[in-house]
């Protein structure tokens, strides 16, 4: 099965998204396929996650985000760096400071699915 490594996540608002209250989410990750999953040519549905970092349960906070498709094109890990706007009220999952991460998602059209979580953000949002 593939695996995700290496993911980083940045939380950012420029002067105008602070007036419009939207926050810049960047994020990457590095997928790695199996040398069956490279010879296969086989395609991943990627997705992510936006969770509030929680002692007990994390908060859900969006499903299924930034949807997109990666082939597996050789066994060369393949990085990517991707971003999307989100309204800054969805990013407010708690009383005073806020702990966001998000949680990637890879599945391949067989059925398998790996995940892994990036670190966590702090902000007041």
């Amino acid at each position: 099965m593939a695996t995700l490594s290496g993911l980083i996540l940045t939380l950012k608002q420029t002067e105008a998204q602070q007036t419009l209250k939207i926050v810049s989410v960047s994020y990457g990750y590095t997928l790695t396929c199996s040398e069956v999953e490279a010879q296969r040519n086989l395609s991943f549905d990627v997705s992510v996650d936006i969770l509030g970092d929680d002692v007990l349960s994390d908060d859900v906070l969006a499903i299924g985000v930034d949807r997109h498709i990666v082939e597996c094109g050789g066994v060369e890990p393949i990085e990517m760096r991707r971003g999307f706007l989100v309204g800054q009220s969805l990013l407010d999952e708690d009383v005073g400071g806020d702990e966001i991460k998000l949680r990637v998602w890879a599945r391949d059209s067989a059925g398998g699915e790996t995940s892994a979580d990036t670190g966590i953000v702090r902000g007041n949002f």
